[in-house]
């Protein structure tokens, strides 16, 4: 098992991913809250999580799914570093296989595909 070490679940404002996020790679996903239950409506890697998160913020963001929560919902972020910034090929294979058990578990709905490659085991909190 790839054990990750996840952060708190955090507000996904600027503000907070200057704070918190580190320009390390990782995995991560993005949710809102509906009544009690937090949707994560979508998960990747990066080799920057800083530099991505606050990516999804911008009014270039790409993925019109992303741009929709952003703009209509109080967002959230959390994430878990796997290698470094320089990767290396078991950092790749565990970033590929984290973003796939994530993508399998959640489903998210603005992923427009599964990422590539088998899920690695992780925990998930």
């Amino acid at each position: 098992m790839l054990r990750l070490d996840w952060s708190p679940v955090l507000e996904h404002t600027e503000r907070k991913v200057v704070m918190y996020a580190p320009r390390e790679g990782g995995v991560y996903w993005l949710s809102y809250q509906s009544g009690d239950e937090r949707i994560i409506f979508y998960v990747s890697q990066a080799p920057n999580l800083s530099e991505r998160l606050l990516a999804h913020l911008s009014d270039n963001e790409p993925n019109a799914c992303i741009k929709s929560h952003v703009q209509d919902d109080k967002c959230s972020f959390r994430y878990a570093k796997i290698g470094n910034r320089f990767a290396e090929a078991a950092t790749i294979v565990n970033r590929n296989g984290a973003e796939r058990a994530l993508y399998d578990e959640y489903r998210p709905t603005c992923n427009d595909d599964a990422p590539p490659g088998p899920p690695v085991d992780i925990n998930l909190d």
